[in-house]
């Protein structure tokens, strides 16, 4: 079991730097060109193989902690607080990776269905921004309980983006284009995912022995720093191209729905 869930980590590594290298290439480009198009769809590729192996070594860990860490670090009391550690941890690291592949899902289906959203009204459409709200409504249990500064940042905005999506899905009308709003908001949205995943997760072990392990407020801000980026750019984002599309309407009622 260990090896397995070691080659899932691998595999889940390589395809998320792949993926967080290949995310500024659509954001740069000029939207629906020939090159814009064609990294986009490796993005939603990779980043698509990196959260669903995400959700499946996250699963592992939280089904049979013990079989994949049979060995208690000396630093914890207790096997509980051991198993609890593990709990907190995974269940974070699931909740992100559920919600980097519920973003890049919806991206590439607003694309597809356009304006015509029966498709995403379907359970084998909901099924993943369900999984999402229960995890995320978990994990904000666990972050408010054990005061994890972390989960109780981003717990409540997977849950944004739950009703956010469901709200899309079987609101009665949309605006022109809107479908186009839907798209850039969550791809960036699952760049923040990935890029808050890499800091809380792997860049922590690049960090521990620098100015981060001393300074738990910097190490916070570098967590959050994805968010303070990239969800300014979506609602700037949002604004132009609801403007683009609807020069006489105003884009504030849009952008909540990112």
């Amino acid at each position: 079991m260990q090896n397995i869930h070691s080659a899932i980590v691998i595999f889940h590594i390589i395809c998320g730097a792949i993926s967080l290298l290949l995310f500024w290439g659509p954001c740069l480009s000029k939207k629906g060109g020939k090159y814009h198009n064609k990294i986009g769809n490796i993005y939603l590729a990779t980043m698509t193989l990196t959260s669903v192996s995400g959700v499946v070594s996250s699963s592992l860990v939280l089904l049979a902690p013990l079989l994949i860490f049979p060995t208690m670090p000396a630093h914890f009391e207790s096997v509980a607080y051991f198993l609890a550690y593990l709990q907190g941890q995974y269940i974070f690291l699931l909740m992100l990776s559920l919600l980097v592949w519920n973003n890049v899902r919806h991206a590439k289906r607003v694309l597809e269905v356009k304006a015509n959203r029966a498709e995403l009204r379907k359970v084998q459409y909901l099924w993943l921004p369900t999984a999402l709200f229960v995890v995320a409504s978990i994990a904000l249990y666990q972050g408010i309980k054990y005061n994890i500064t972390l989960t109780q940042i981003f717990a409540p905005l997977a849950l944004f983006n739950c009703i956010g999506i469901a709200r899309y899905a079987f609101k009665k009308d949309i605006a022109k284009g809107e479908w186009v709003i839907q798209h850039i908001g969550h791809i960036i949205g699952s760049g923040i995912g990935a890029y808050t995943a890499f800091f809380a997760f792997g860049g922590r072990s690049l960090f521990q022995h620098a100015v981060f392990e001393n300074l738990p407020l910097l190490q916070i801000g570098s967590w959050v720093l994805p968010s303070l980026i990239g969800v300014p750019f979506i609602v700037w984002l949002s604004r132009k191209y609801f403007t683009l599309f609807n020069p006489v309407v105003s884009s504030t009622s849009l952008t909540k729905d990112v």
